[in-house]
């Protein structure tokens, strides 16, 4: 995730729940998940997501449990200025979405679960569509989509270390300054700005790649990624013999959110492997 130092606000700051998270027919959690916690979504049959709030557990997140919208429910400033709740599938610091429930069993004929790590050139057709209302002062709105170089069991990955590729369809208070490259997606023109990130924490390096709307937007729609990884490819960021590990999708959150909270009233990831 892009860090950057900027000054947090003191104050803590209560956020009302949005109205436009719920989803009729959709079974809501009775109270928000907070902290270190994180929230499982079952679609049925072994599809599992888990939205998880910030690294920082300085957020609350609010999800339905069969339902992929959620909204960050309340939040506070942390030491780390860059959060990032997100709802995730694949692995992620160890959580696998696939461990959860014996229909995401591999041997299981009625299980849909997506599954990681899978090789970058042998990753399916993930398709993705999302809708929603970022409320951020300074941010971005983001998919987040890990690369490992090697084949690693879930419960022991932890920091990815081939790429990571952002793709920012929203980034309210940041200006556009990336220059890499300009790419053009399923009808919608991308500016590609890309380094060598590094955890200090785990000693590990990667390129980052992010992707930025040209024109920021609140949704897409059948978003195709393979060729955000195609191009990384091209731009020798990426290998297709690395192994996709997971895809994220949330708010990098920095300073304040304002209004009702960053909501996700609609979210769907399909088609990996």
């Amino acid at each position: 995730m892009l860090e950057l130092a900027l000054s947090t606000v003191s104050a803590v700051l209560a956020l009302t729940a949005p109205t436009t998270a719920a989803s009729s027919g959709s079974e809501a959690r009775s109270r928000p998940v907070c902290g270190s916690a994180y929230a499982r979504v079952d679609l049925g049959k072994g599809d599992y997501f888990n939205v998880i709030n910030a690294p920082a557990h300085n957020t609350c997140v609010t999800v339905e449990r069969h339902h992929l919208s959620w909204y960050v429910s309340s939040w506070h400033p942390a030491a780390h200025n860059w959060q990032y709740p997100n709802i995730s599938s694949g692995i992620e610091w160890g959580r696998y979405t696939c461990n959860d429930g014996k229909s995401a069993d591999p041997t299981s004929h009625g299980s849909k679960c997506m599954r990681y790590p899978v090789r970058v050139d042998k990753d399916g057709t993930p398709v993705t569509s999302v809708s929603v209302h970022p409320h951020l002062t300074t941010g971005n709105v983001a998919y987040d989509i890990w690369v490992n170089r090697k084949n690693i069991a879930p419960s022991k990955l932890r920091q990815p270390d081939g790429a990571e590729i952002m793709i920012w369809i929203a980034y309210p208070g940041i200006a556009d300054e990336a220059d890499a490259r300009h790419v053009v997606v399923d009808g919608i023109h991308w500016d590609v700005m890309t380094w060598v990130a590094h955890n200090k924490k785990t000693g590990t390096s990667w390129r980052y790649v992010a992707y930025l709307a040209h024109h920021q937007r609140d949704t897409v729609s059948g978003l195709r990624l393979n060729p955000f990884l195609r191009d990384a490819e091209q731009a020798d960021e990426l290998s297709p013999s690395w192994y996709l590990t997971g895809i994220d999708f949330g708010a990098e959150i920095n300073q304040t959110v304002h209004g009702a909270g960053f909501d996700v009233a609609q979210y769907s990831l399909t088609g990996v492997r």
